[in-house]
């Protein structure tokens, strides 16, 4: 009878193990935007756009484009016909130089897991393009071809992988605990 309550409980444990870390996995955290963090950006912009992990509820998810003063200069958020892990902030304003930040807010689709942040990103005047020059034909140096393209950054690691993995130890160390003591109550 005792061993059955203690596999009964460690079950329950691992349950609530298992619960825990899908409520800690639910969060929509960005992967990338463009212009990415940090860009410098040469002229004009179209939109920005950034690409989040997890689908969000679009009634509840937003982006802003704030200027150098700090002022808002355009809102977005998830577009209907768009994935639901995207955020667009369309046709925006031609920008001056300077330096603009891009607030968000995240809400989960599945869970109201609500998650916010900023990236920054940097606009210069676009300047006359200087006329080419051709050299004589004679001196003219072959140009080296190309080599592959570098491969993509892998996306950082989310904050749901650095719980999943020790929410996962702990319900393997809770089994193999209470099979030990099944094994040792025989």
């Amino acid at each position: 009878m005792r061993a059955r309550r203690t596999v009964t409980a460690f079950g329950l444990a691992i349950a609530a193990t298992l619960l825990l870390a899908a409520g800690a996995a639910a969060h929509s955290e960005l992967i990338s935007s463009a212009p990415a963090a940090g860009a410098v950006v040469v002229g004009s912009l179209a939109d920005v756009a950034a690409e989040f992990s997890e689908e969000m509820d679009p009634a509840r998810s937003s982006m802003e484009l704030r200027g150098p003063d700090g002022a808002r200069i355009a809102v977005g958020g998830v577009p209907a016909e768009g994935p639901p892990t995207r955020m667009v902030i369309a046709a925006v304003a031609v920008l001056g130089p300077g330096d603009y930040t891009v607030r968000w807010t995240t809400v989960t689709a599945d869970d109201d897991g609500v998650e916010r942040g900023t990236f920054g990103f940097t606009v210069q005047a676009a300047g006359p393009e200087p006329a080419p020059t051709a050299a004589p034909a004679s001196s003219r140096t072959p140009e080296p071809a190309a080599g592959p393209a570098p491969a993509p950054a892998p996306a950082p690691a989310s904050r749901a992988t650095d719980v999943l993995i020790p929410l996962v130890v702990l319900a393997g160390i809770l089994v193999g605990g209470g099979a030990w003591l099944l094994r040792r109550r025989r």
